[in-house]
């Protein structure tokens, strides 16, 4: 039987029969996988730690019949506190939900793990302001797909625009004299320089970009259209963070 050593973030997981589970990884070498974890609910099991939600861990694994199976696990980075703060593990399932719904099983993206791996470290050892987070991952993560909305002039006529019109279908911003007549967010010039910098910028300078809370809250309205548009799911994490933001709102 051969062992395979490898690195992955626990994305989610299920249970099965009386202590075992199946857990979905984003791995360095495969992308995404499922794995069996025997006896992983017992109170005794090795694996109980390291087979939670979020954890960064080294594994060694063996191919099943049909799944994977996992035989040793050391733990690189748990994200512990991310499951002690309420905000925080809302919006870190949401950026788990969404990479489980973008990816698809054995499609190895790099460059989409690191950008989680750099997110869940920014949201444990960072104070910052998790809804300009997500909207930032929210960009990269669909880019990274080819599907980055076209923001630099208009997706019809390619001229350059102070004014236009987001087009969630489209996949970008309409000048007003190309505009169909099919529903799109109005795009004013300062909007679409926030649109530019949230774009470009780095996850680590995030304190460089102020947004007002109307305009947080339109700009997070047209993202969770386009990337519900392009995943063709609800992302049922998102509701948890609607009613967290309702809640605080009511205090």
């Amino acid at each position: 039987m051969d062992f395979i050593k490898l690195q992955g973030v626990v994305l989610k997981s299920i249970n099965i029969g009386e202590s075992d589970k199946i857990i979905t990884m984003l791995t360095d070498k495969f992308g995404k996988i499922d794995v069996v974890v025997y006896g992983a609910r017992k109170s005794n099991s090795k694996f109980m730690a390291s087979t939670q939600q979020f954890c960064y861990c080294e594994f060694v694994i063996s191919k099943g019949k049909s799944l994977y199976n996992l035989k040793q696990c050391n733990i690189i980075e748990s994200f512990q506190s991310i499951l002690l703060n309420l905000d925080k593990l809302a919006y870190g399932s949401y950026f788990l939900e969404l990479i489980d719904k973008l990816t698809e099983k054995d499609s190895v993206n790099l460059s989409l793990m690191g950008l989680l791996l750099k997110t869940l470290y920014i949201i444990t050892h960072d104070e910052v302001d998790l809804e300009l987070l997500k909207l930032v991952f929210d960009f990269k993560a669909i880019s990274l797909f080819g599907n980055m909305p076209y923001l630099n002039g208009c997706i019809k006529c390619r001229k350059k625009i102070e004014f236009g019109y987001f087009s969630v279908s489209d996949g970008g911003i309409y000048c007003p004299k190309c505009k169909e007549n099919k529903f799109a967010y109005p795009i004013n010039k300062e909007t679409l320089n926030l649109l530019l910098k949230i774009k470009n910028i780095k996850l680590e300078n995030l304190r460089d970009i102020n947004i007002d809370k109307k305009t947080m809250n339109y700009l997070q309205e047209i993202m969770s259209n386009y990337i519900k548009y392009y995943i063709n799911r609800d992302l049922k994490s998102l509701n948890l963070l609607s009613q967290i933001k309702n809640y605080k709102e009511m205090i």
